[in-house]
């Protein structure tokens, strides 16, 4: 059964004079949501919250200040990421618990659970549009083992493609696209056992270049820069960004303090200055929202308790 919960602040102000939370549908009117942070709406797969055992999609208001609501789940247990279409008609959300996928369609007031999609993984760790128009998730065969391989959905039809896989990989946790579509980065872990990100030509898939991520111990989702520049791998302990054209580690970001917080989704506002991403706490039992400013690098909000256990994030405006 999906469960609609609205959250009530104490205090909540608005912008543009409204005096009261708005908890109309996530596509509104009567909010001016700008170009910038400000105007974002934020799906954050929360794997663990409210309830342990099905998570939750949690819906972020960047104007309102707070959770505004939270569609629980009973399929995709454990949500590991979510992927909201460009018109705010749909919603996918992908399962750690039994790689599932479930589809929700938005009614005009709620999201409405429409059809669920079974994959052969036992487990899906991402959840990305690709050039193809394709969602791709990285799957595993055994639920406590690695992904290998990318399953596709295509999401017009609810069916299935051929999986992909990269043979240079024994590993996979996150896939991005260059603007164009014409190059894709995979991370995950390479045949030598080191996190690594590989840079393919798309869609012939050839390897062009590796890049070794020293230090890291474990990979998660990517990102890339709307104007395709730079390369966002969301790892444990920091976000390190790669310049896209030559494959060179190019700095890191490590907006939460403890060295062992897990990043696991981000997203870029609708003019790309400011990411937001998620920072999981180990044994802290709630998650951090940060929005950073890429201009500066510079920290300019945090929100506590943003969910439980943050995993995939995806920004509507």
């Amino acid at each position: 059964m999906l469960i609609l919960l609205l959250a009530v602040p104490a205090l909540v102000v608005f912008l543009g004079g409204c005096s009261s939370p708005d908890t109309s549908a996530p596509a509104r009117t009567i909010i001016n949501r700008s170009a910038d942070w400000r105007g974002a709406l934020l799906y954050i797969a929360d794997a663990k919250g409210p309830d342990a055992q099905f998570g939750s999609i949690r819906i972020y208001d960047n104007v309102s200040g707070f959770v505004e609501k939270t569609v629980e789940q009973d399929l995709a247990a454990s949500p590991s990421d979510v992927y909201v279409s460009p018109d705010g008609s749909s919603m996918y959300v992908a399962s750690a618990a039994n790689g599932e996928i479930d589809n929700f369609r938005w009614d005009g007031n709620n999201w409405v659970h429409d059809r669920d999609i079974e994959t052969p993984a036992a487990s899906l760790k991402t959840l990305v549009a690709g050039p193809d128009k394709l969602l791709y998730a990285a799957g595993a065969i055994d639920g406590n083992g690695p992904a290998r391989l990318f399953y596709r959905l295509d999401p017009a039809s609810g069916r299935l493609a051929a999986p992909v896989n990269f043979p240079e990989l024994s590993s996979v946790s996150g896939i991005a696209w260059s603007p164009d579509g014409a190059s894709a980065y995979v991370a995950g872990t390479g045949t030598n056992g080191a996190a690594e990100l590989a840079i393919y030509s798309w869609p012939a898939q050839s390897l062009r270049k590796t890049v070794a991520l020293a230090g890291i111990k474990e990979t998660h989702e990517i990102v890339t820069s709307s104007d395709g520049r730079f390369v966002y791998v969301m790892c444990r302990g920091k976000i390190l960004r790669i310049e896209a054209a030559r494959g060179l580690l190019a700095g890191a970001l490590t907006p939460d303090p403890n060295p062992g917080a897990d990043y696991y989704g981000a997203a870029f506002s609708a003019d790309g200055r400011y990411l937001f991403t998620d920072a999981t706490d180990p044994g802290s039992g709630e998650s951090i929202l940060y929005v950073v400013d890429l201009n500066t690098n510079k920290l300019v909000k945090k929100v506590d308790k943003i969910s439980v256990e943050a995993k995939g994030m995806k920004r509507t405006a």
